[in-house]
């Protein structure tokens, strides 16, 4: 399960979707995959200025997957067959949020002397390979580059499961405006409040899930790194101990913020993640923005 609540328009800007017409117009449909779950969220269309999408419906099915698969469940199908089957033909914008335990990060160091397109999706590929080995998946790689000398944040999901999935939703007439991991749903979170909120473009952008954290460094505006900690219900100790870790070997880190969803009933609060300094996402994207230098979106 996905411990943040869905923002439309924050977490998956409409300027992001392949199917932008509809992002803008239509209301959105939004499937959310996790080993053990899938959650469908209906969200009415804003049309007021300032105005948020409004929640009308969500349903949450339950899977049989754990949370060492490298893809979902099989039925996953036939429950998408049971959800999609009502809306064929209607008018959405379908988000497509896939649990990080089916991605794969990297953030790669630049490299001046590669120029060319290809000799890029080589090294992506490579770094890739040479971060996880080869676990017999063919990826589909996105990359996110940084300015001129900075890294590149790279972001791989299994190709064989997004064909099924844009089969899938084909088969109804549901074409698929976004199809994303969850961590860049908490990423846009929190550089939306960076943004809007005046903070500098500096911390560590958290993404918790049921099993796993997945925890990412922005250091004035660049990527630093991104890892992914298996964790159980007691996740607070295995992330302080982590960040604990991380600062002691580069003392530039120490003073970070940390951008993490603590909407949910697990306990977490941010005098119990102290010393360390938490923004969270849910109440400061209900705060009123203040007077910001444009920052860099993921």
């Amino acid at each position: 399960m996905l411990q943040h609540s869905p923002d439309p328009g924050v977490d998956c800007r409409e300027a992001d979707s392949r199917r932008w017409w509809q992002a803008w117009t239509a209301p959105e449909l939004r499937l959310v995959i996790t080993c053990d779950a899938l959650e469908v969220f209906q969200f009415k269309r804003a049309w007021w200025p300032g105005s948020r999408p409004q929640l009308f419906s969500h349903q949450r099915y339950a899977l049989p997957g754990n949370a060492h698969d490298l893809l979902p469940p099989d039925a996953l199908w036939q429950t998408l067959h049971e959800v999609l089957a009502p809306l064929v033909g209607q008018r959405w914008h379908v988000v497509v949020v896939l649990s990080n335990q089916y991605a794969r990060w990297l953030v790669l160091p630049w490299q001046p002397d590669i120029r060319s397109s290809a000799d890029q999706a080589a090294y992506h590929r490579h770094g890739l390979q040479q971060a996880f080995a080869n676990d017999g998946q063919d990826w589909q790689i996105e990359a996110q580059p940084g300015a001129y000398g900075q890294a590149t944040l790279l972001n791989a999901l299994p190709a064989a499961l997004l064909a099924k999935l844009q089969a899938a939703l084909a088969d109804y007439r549901l074409p698929a405006g976004i199809i994303t991991a969850a961590w860049t749903l908490a990423a846009n979170q929190a550089l939306h409040i960076m943004r809007q909120q005046g903070f500098s473009a500096n911390g560590w952008i958290v993404c918790r899930e049921s099993g796993h954290l997945t925890v990412a460094c922005l250091m004035q505006g660049e990527w630093q790194q991104i890892r992914q900690l298996p964790v159980d219900a007691h996740w607070r100790p295995t992330l302080t101990q982590w960040l604990s870790r991380e600062q002691a070997i580069y003392p530039e880190r120490a003073a970070l913020p940390i951008f993490l969803s603590l909407a949910e009933p697990s306990g977490a609060t941010p005098q119990s993640m102290l010393p360390f300094q938490v923004v969270d996402l849910c109440s400061r994207l209900d705060q009123p923005s203040q007077p910001a230098t444009q920052r860099r979106m993921a």
